[in-house]
């Protein structure tokens, strides 16, 4: 399968057939003639303002390729002519969608007068790789611009063809010079010409003059000479005269041919002239369209510095706000260190209370079953031992009296002394075990109180791990920051070449 190339008609071209061709070999693009006849399949056209061998289109290397083969009246590629006319370009690549023109509208008169305009053609080109894919530009097609700011975007391809058009403008000038010359020295001629006939008629004139003066000189001969001599005077009269007329005809043939002649190259410059202002007046628009896409180009370059003094006053104010939180977070940062230190040490405190709270719940366990023990003993109903049980009285109260000084030498903070009774002298079992409840709901209060520090020192944990976080994306955002602020300084001096750029050109163009 072969590489294809699709030729669509536009509305301002020269009608044609929409043309499908294969480009299994170079392909030749020319004017119709009797052995190559316009088809579907071919380059030919009907169209005269068209060479024979006007381009060659081929496929190479994955590639497309468009060629002005010597043609009269130029090929163009988006409005871009390849070569001058009479030369041979070198080979340009083409790309499906871009515009193809093939010669310039050309205007002549024909016998009746009338101006007739020969339409050129003008095409849109779809090329087709071998296998299906279609031959965009990725140049086009992924916005390969010059960016300047997001915006904008100025294109160097834009920049190119308006150096090609003032190329081409300059070229058309040095022609029209060069017509001018040539329409001033074929004036000069026509004038000389024109000078060379009215004297040519002067001379005429005058040998009729002569004529009849010699006419009279004869009659007045006729009388006063005699037959025979007027006769051989008549007969050299007749060859002088028919002499002067041979040449005056010869003379008047000749400033007649003149004439004409003069006639035709005037009308040739009248024609020329009228084409070489057309081509003056369109050569005046194209220069002031250059003129007034410069001025738009000048604006978007100063709207584009406009924006680029804004991002820089936006980057100012971030730089502020970046700053601004960073000191809003060491502060936080401090408080809520001195908060966990102050955690902690309400920890340790809690822990130590925690230890002073279970000791003295280990001891009033022991008095409690120590009491139960007693107890015990003195519910038996042994009567024969009242007096033991009066001695074991005396016991338990000195039990008591040495259990309550431990109770009192382990008291090793306020807290533990508010729980702990100071005296267990008249305490019953009930009132120990309530004594015991209340004893537990405080370890457990004070358990809480440390599970809720616990919970606070996990949040405060968090938030300084959150904090952390924040910091981290802050360090992120002015390293974000930064890097936009060199690609705005990359993009601020790519500006500034662009404008020095543009200026040299306005100023040549100037």
């Amino acid at each position: 399968m072969s590489a294809v190339a699709i030729l669509s008609c536009q509305p301002n071209s020269h009608p044609f057939r929409e043309r499908h061709i294969s480009l299994h070999e170079p392909v030749k693009i020319g004017r119709s003639v009797a052995r190559a006849r316009p088809a579907n399949n071919n380059g030919i056209f009907d169209c005269k303002v068209l060479s024979r061998n006007h381009a060659m289109l081929w496929y190479e290397n994955g590639t497309f390729y468009l060629q002005d083969t010597k043609s009269s009246n130029g090929t163009f590629i988006n409005n871009q002519r390849l070569c001058k006319g009479g030369e041979e370009s070198s080979p340009r690549e083409a790309y499906s969608g871009d515009h193809i023109q093939f010669g310039v509208d050309v205007m002549e008169n024909n016998r009746r007068g009338e101006k007739i305009t020969h339409g050129c053609i003008i095409a849109t080109i779809t090329l087709f790789h071998p296998d299906g894919r279609e031959a965009k530009n990725i140049y086009t097609d992924g916005n390969f611009t010059n960016t300047v700011t997001p915006g904008f975007t100025i294109q160097s391809q834009e920049l190119y063809q308006l150096a090609q058009y003032l190329q081409e403008a300059l070229h058309r000038e040095k022609m029209l010079e060069q017509k001018f010359s040539t329409l001033q020295q074929l004036l000069n001629n026509t004038q000389e010409s024109s000078e060379d006939g009215w004297q040519a008629l002067i001379d005429e004139d005058r040998l009729l003059s002569r004529l009849e003066v010699l006419e009279n000189q004869l009659h007045t001969y006729s009388k006063n000479h005699s037959e025979d001599a007027l006769r051989q005077e008549v007969v050299t009269l007749q060859e002088e005269k028919l002499q002067y007329e041979t040449t005056a005809k010869e003379s008047l043939r000749r400033v007649l041919q003149e004439k004409l002649e003069a006639v035709r190259k005037l009308s040739d410059l009248e024609r020329s002239l009228h084409n070489t202002e057309e081509e003056c007046t369109h050569l005046k628009d194209m220069c002031e369209k250059s003129q007034e896409e410069l001025q738009q180009l000048a604006e978007k370059y100063q709207d584009q510095l406009k924006e680029v003094s804004n991002i820089q006053g936006q980057l100012q104010d971030a730089e502020n706000s970046h700053l601004e939180e960073r000191e809003k977070f060491d502060k936080e940062k401090t408080d809520l260190m001195e908060k966990i230190e102050d955690l902690m040490k309400e920890e340790s405190i809690l822990s130590a209370k925690m230890e002073a709270l279970q000791s003295d719940n280990d001891i009033a366990r022991e008095e409690i079953a120590s009491l139960k023990e007693k107890l015990e003993s003195m519910k038996e109903p042994n009567n024969h031992e009242k007096d033991l049980d009066e001695k074991t009285d005396d016991d338990e109260t000195e039990d008591k009296n040495t259990d309550e000084k431990k109770l009192f030498n382990s008291d090793t903070s306020d807290e533990t002394s508010k729980i702990i009774p100071t005296s267990l002298k008249d305490l019953d079992p009930e009132e120990s075990e309530n004594k015991l409840k209340e004893l537990h709901y405080e370890i457990e209060k004070y358990k809480a109180k440390m599970e809720d520090s616990e919970t606070r020192l996990k949040e405060s944990g968090d938030k300084v791990e959150q904090l952390q976080k924040d910091l981290e994306i802050a360090q992120l955002d002015t390293r974000q920051y930064v890097a936009k602020i060199s690609s705005l300084e990359v993009q601020l001096k790519e500006s500034h070449k662009q404008a020095d750029g543009s200026n040299t050109l306005i100023k040549s163009l100037q």
